[in-house]
């Protein structure tokens, strides 16, 4: 085969640029110590490579989710830890406010320390985490969660919600809680709200006191069998009557109402249906009318905050005779199992914010051991081998310096030089 001299000046100078290409790639390689410098190099590893760079910084912003919410449970543990404290001592205060030998100045001493105490504790519910949001608020954490009504009373202003926060790729953890489910789970004295009524006034209905006694009250078996569901009410005027139905249009119970002995007189019907016991309140003679309401029987839920409302306006309540002792050691008696129920509320919740910390200590762990995978994984694609890299670019230096000097020879080569 027969090769010109052009074809042979022009193979030369291609390999000699294609030397240079390779050397000046290895060049930058070795400068910039990284394998791949652009996407061009390798696009399939360059793909990867950018799937790894999200991956780790998803991972970083799941271990920053995790510092955050460690800071937050840990704040939130050791404040339920000192309402769990100041329970402590209110529950000293009542045992020693039901001392006998105490006189009336003792006691208003004791009702003092536990109104300290009681703000103190007001003031850990309303607790605000370094971002600024109230621990027990649930999802509204801009509200204060617990205000007093300026009638010794407080209420809740939070919600039940709670948010949750990624800490792992499929892993979420409950970074707030709802004060309400913590703290209000004491019950008060069983009531019947009236939801909606057509009665005009003179007409009510309220909880029998039978109910609530006894150490398996029927109100309570009724709530527990029924939930709070509604109930419906309608009194028949004319046929002085009345009947109550479930949420599902299940008579629950049905009677007669008798007129009052006095047109300004009310008459109290027992209306039993099975496990609950309501008086019902109603001048049939007076009203003239039929009655359609709805109600709910409820036990009110109060927080420690209200218990020890209890605990300070039994204290300040002057004994004056053995039947108003009596009287105040029965509240506090009830101020101390009160206090007991708080306190076991706060223990649950204690332990489950220790298992909340757990799990994160625990996806912390997972989240730095897949962090390590994968730079591992990204630097065996990124990062250069400066050894082989520093090898192969001393043997493409030696190959072009090869190449141009034949290169140089052979251009050199012509008959001429024999004439």
């Amino acid at each position: 085969m027969r090769i010109s001299s052009l074809q042979i000046f022009n193979t030369g100078v291609s390999n000699m640029q294609k030397g240079q290409t390779a050397l000046a790639k290895t060049q930058e390689q070795i400068s910039t110590g990284k394998n791949l410098n652009r996407p061009s190099d390798d696009p399939v590893a360059a793909a990867q490579i950018l799937k790894y760079r999200r991956e780790l910084a998803a991972t970083e912003t799941y271990q920053e989710n995790i510092t955050v919410s460690q800071r937050r449970l840990e704040l939130e543990e050791l404040t339920l830890q000192q309402i769990n404290n100041a329970g402590d001592r209110l529950n000293e205060l009542a045992i020693q406010g039901n001392n006998s030998t105490l006189n009336n100045q003792n006691r208003a001493g004791i009702a003092n320390e536990a109104q300290q105490i009681q703000q103190f504790v007001l003031g850990l519910m309303n607790t605000k985490d370094a971002q600024g949001e109230h621990l027990f608020a649930g999802a509204k954490g801009d509200t204060q969660p617990f205000v007093a009504d300026g009638q010794d009373g407080f209420s809740y202003a939070g919600d039940t919600e709670v948010r949750f926060i990624q800490t792992g790729p499929s892993a979420l953890i409950q970074s707030t809680d709802a004060g309400r489910d913590i703290f209000q789970v004491v019950s008060g004295d069983a009531q019947v709200d009236l939801l909606s009524t057509t009665a005009p006034a003179g007409f009510s209905i309220s909880v029998n006191p039978a109910s609530t006694l006894g150490e398996t009250p029927e109100f309570d078996t009724f709530l527990e069998a029924n939930g709070k569901q509604d109930l419906f009410l309608t009194v028949n005027a004319a046929a002085d009557t009345y009947s109550l139905q479930d949420s599902a249009g299940v008579m629950l119970s049905t009677g007669s109402v008798p007129a009052a002995i006095a047109p300004a007189s009310t008459s109290v019907v027992e209306i039993s249906p099975p496990g609950l016991r309501m008086d019902l309140g109603v001048n049939i003679t007076a009203l003239g009318t039929d009655i359609s309401t709805t109600i709910r029987p409820v036990k009110p839920q109060h927080t420690l905050l209200t218990t020890a409302q209890t605990l300070i306006d039994a204290l300040k309540t002057p004994i004056t005779d053995q039947a108003s002792r009596e009287e105040s050691g029965a509240k506090l008696a009830r101020v101390i199992d009160e206090i007991g129920t708080s306190q076991d509320s706060l223990r649950q919740a204690v332990t489950q914010l220790g298992g909340r910390l757990v799990t994160l200590e625990n996806q912390s762990s997972v989240n730095q051991d897949y962090d390590i995978f994968t730079q591992t994984a990204l630097s065996n694609l990124e990062d250069l081998d400066y050894a082989s890299a520093i090898a192969k670019f001393s043997f493409q230096e030696v190959a072009l310096q090869a190449a141009q000097q034949t290169f140089a020879r052979v251009n050199n080569l012509s008959l001429f030089n024999y004439l």
